[in-house]
């Protein structure tokens, strides 16, 4: 074991369960962040509640730990390569769920179409990658503490500080129980995986039952990932991508992200 910080923690490689460890700088952390907190609209008892016990989990990936190797996040997209990430016998059986869900709730989708202009399939997709239609995501992550730690020790420090902040508004607006707030390693929560600040833009109340329920509410989820689109200018009548054959001799690298 080795101590940095007055952090404990396991050399050990490839860390696969919790690991919390008591760290003093942690909670200083914490007491130094609640006026900000309290600034962003955090009630002294939220705060108190949301905090108390907290330990930074040490299991997760993307920490910036001294004397560590950094272990990257585990999103499929950025670890397999295209040909796993896209397999046609997997593609093969989400679709076929996908055919079944648009029967079961076509009439949502299609009021989802109607108000924010994308398509079921685009939609059913979403659910599909982001959590195999919930029947394979595992949200068994403290999403507080899983922000916290981010926030505290991860490498997007900035970010995750403002996630975290949100998180706790949830609470402090009774959007979600604490005991029910669970997310990815990421701090993403729901059917399609929102994180705290994205429920706040784009989260919408769907079955008109008074919550934004983008957990257990298959119209309020599916309604809201459709609005996110929106909002980020998707196009109405326009596919989400289209296949191109390109010459012989074409510079691979004009297919990096960064090239506008």
């Amino acid at each position: 074991m080795r101590v940095f910080s007055g952090v404990l923690w396991l050399a050990v490689s490839g860390l696969s369960t919790p690991v919390f460890a008591a760290d003093p700088a942690f909670h200083v952390w914490l007491a130094a962040l609640w006026p900000e907190a309290h600034a962003f609209g955090i009630s002294r008892a939220t705060y108190a509640t949301a905090t108390r016990g907290l330990e930074p989990d040490l299991s997760l990936p993307d920490l910036d730990i001294p004397g560590r190797p950094v272990k990257e996040g585990e999103q499929p997209e950025f670890v397999l390569r295209p040909s796993d990430y896209l397999k046609e016998v997997t593609l093969a059986r989400l679709a076929g769920e996908g055919r079944k869900l648009l029967g079961e709730h076509g009439t949502t989708l299609r009021a989802i179409e109607q108000r924010f202009g994308v398509p079921p399939a685009t939609v059913l997709g979403i659910w599909a990658r982001e959590s195999g239609f919930s029947r394979r995501y595992d949200p068994g992550n403290n999403a507080i503490r899983v922000l916290a730690t981010q926030a505290y020790l991860g490498r997007r420090k900035d970010m995750f500080r403002q996630e975290f902040l949100f998180a706790l508004k949830m609470i402090e607006d009774d959007e979600i129980k604490l005991g029910e707030m669970h997310s990815s390693w990421a701090g993403t929560m729901g059917l399609t995986q929102f994180l705290p600040s994205e429920f706040y833009k784009y989260a919408v109340d769907f079955d008109g039952d008074g919550r934004r329920n983008i957990w257990t509410s298959v119209p309020d989820a599916l309604a809201s990932a459709a609005k996110q689109l929106a909002d980020k200018g998707w196009q109405i009548g326009q596919h989400w991508a289209y296949e191109v054959r390109m010459p012989k001799g074409v510079d691979c690298t004009l297919a990096d992200p960064d090239m506008k």
